[in-house]
């Protein structure tokens, strides 16, 4: 970059736009997008899946005419929240006066202005640097994202599943991307079949024929280069598949490929949540930072079965952060007599970093989602924690939803949690006066609730980690002792995996209990009158 123009100074990208004026966008097509030199590519191709839907661009660009005034409004989705985005007409050139970073054909001016009002939301250009289809995805929808790994490395997966979700976002007309890099696959074998490695397509089309191998996918490539062609796709079957998807088959940069060719060539799916006719909440709040935080609790009703997505997303203030913390969710249904949670509907996500989301669907009812990380839990003892604790909650639904948010004592937390534990647990340890519940390793939060069966005796209940590292425990402590009383249950901890200097989170830990008759104080102590997280709950 060698200087900051206006858009009356800046020269066309070929001698084919000379005779043309700036527009905002005409006609805009994957092919028309043009990345320069920075490397964004995750946001280019994102936002050559945004210009398959021209209509989507739309609602990012809230400007819609190049104006004497120089000034443009662009619409970011940012940390969750919708954030319009005010924007001059200058932008980086080069010495010839042409833009250095990103452009469109037929001097389109709305891929360097997505490209800038996300430089500005994030600090500057060089912050673009690097990051996923997904997260591109995620700012200009404001919806999660599914993102599958074809080649994970101690993973087996199962792609008969993995087809069905293709098909089921093909037929729901959603947004999917795909990518290409496998580190198994070399580059001459890519550039022998026609495929750049490294590369961002689209995923128009999945379709199941009784030849073969039986399943096709259409693929664009949004620059155009692709050559790929396959022998098992014949002219019969090429010609077949055309005149199902003639439209789309015709379009540029388009090809089809076989099931088994793609799971070779690519590496992975994303597949956006975004459905353009559906409804969102989104509610700002904070983590709490100790077990005696009042919680905040958003509750809202469904009139009737309905699709929701919940996505619990962390305020960052760089991209560049190393986000070590793990945030979690717990979602259950709410008794209108007795206000018990959790007694039919429980649903408990948690995922390390900045986000966490969950898709499905709901009956009719009354529920609360509580958003939760003791990541951010310290102790007097800590350095001051300068990390935010601000997210937001975020609901999609195919209808409108009526919801408040309040804060509310931790023991409902508390009550959640114990009835996700119960859920979730795959094997729980019984004895003639106890049950141990865990939740399973999959989640990267684990939770050990205990249950104390006996009618008029107190249960002492220890646990020990004997190997821990990488983890955050929501005690402070690798030993604890507590004494639950009769038909009480307790959350007795929560482990969090967190990141730290590439470890890997690992933790193995023993238990034993004996019934005594009298109650003692539990180690470390519980604030139990001020509703600590961790107080018994009866049953």
């Amino acid at each position: 970059m060698t200087q900051w123009l206006p858009l009356t100074e800046i020269g066309p990208s070929t001698h084919l736009d000379d005779h043309l004026p700036w527009t905002i966008y005409s006609s805009p097509e994957p092919h028309d997008i043009h990345q320069g030199k920075l490397g964004d590519c995750w946001l280019m191709a994102a936002l050559a899946l945004i210009t398959e839907r021209p209509q989507m661009l739309q609602h990012i660009l809230l400007t819609k005419n190049v104006n004497q005034e120089g000034v443009y409004v662009v619409r970011i989705c940012h940390n969750g929240i919708w954030k319009a985005v005010l924007l001059d007409e200058c932008f980086p050139c080069t010495i010839d006066n042409r833009l250095v970073y990103s452009r469109a054909a037929r001097r389109q001016l709305y891929v360097p202005l997505i490209e800038k009002a996300c430089a500005k939301l994030f600090g500057s250009y060089a912050s673009l640097e690097g990051g996923s289809t997904a997260e591109g995805l995620q700012l200009l929808t404001g919806a999660p994202c599914d993102r599958i790994n074809l080649h994970p490395s101690n993973e087996m997966l199962d792609f008969d599943i993995i087809w069905a979700k293709l098909l089921s976002a093909c037929e729901s007309k959603l947004l999917i991307g795909a990518s290409t890099g496998c580190s198994e696959t070399n580059r001459s074998e890519y550039k022998l079949v026609g495929l750049n490695p490294n590369h961002a397509f689209t995923v128009l089309v999945a379709k199941a024929l009784p030849v073969g191998d039986g399943r096709f996918l259409l693929v664009r490539d949004p620059h155009g280069t692709t050559d790929y062609s396959e022998a098992l796709i014949t002219p019969s079957i090429r010609t077949y598949l055309h005149s199902i998807h003639n439209k789309m088959a015709n379009s540029s940069g388009t090809f089809w490929i076989t099931w088994l060719s793609f799971l070779h060539y690519f590496d992975s799916i994303t597949i956006s949540t975004y459905v353009s006719n559906h409804f969102d909440i989104r509610e700002e709040a904070q983590f709490t930072r100790s077990p005696i935080e009042s919680v905040p609790a958003y509750y809202f009703t469904v009139s009737k079965t309905s699709l929701i997505t919940v996505s619990l997303v962390y305020h960052r203030h760089s991209r560049k952060n190393n986000n070590r913390h793990t945030q979690s969710f717990v979602l259950c249904d709410v008794e209108e007599k007795t206000s018990n949670v959790g007694t039919k509907q429980v649903i408990f996500e948690s995922r390390r970093g900045t986000l966490t989301y969950w898709s499905g669907s709901l009956r009719p009812g009354a529920y609360v989602i509580i958003p939760f990380s003791v990541s951010f839990w310290k102790t007097s003892n800590d350095r001051k924690d300068e990390r935010t604790t601000n997210y937001t909650l975020v609901i999609h639904s195919n209808i409108r939803l009526d919801g408040v948010l309040l804060n509310e004592p931790p023991t409902l937390l508390t009550d959640c949690l114990i009835a996700a534990t119960i859920k979730y647990c795959n094997q729980p340890k019984k004895t003639h006066s106890s049950v141990l519940y865990t939740t399973p390793r999959r989640f990267d939060a684990s939770l050990i609730v205990v249950e104390n069966q006996l009618i008029n005796h107190y249960l002492t209940f220890n646990m020990t980690i004997t190997e821990g590292g990488s983890i955050c425990h929501s005690r402070h402590t690798f030993r604890t002792s507590d004494c639950v009383p009769p038909r009480h249950r307790q959350l007795i901890c929560i482990l969090e995996w967190v990141h730290q200097r590439d470890e890997v989170a690992y933790m193995s830990y023993v238990t034993s209990q004996q019934v005594t008759e009298g109650w003692h104080h539990a180690i470390p102590a519980i604030a139990i009158d001020q509703g600590d997280l961790h107080s018994p709950r009866p049953f």
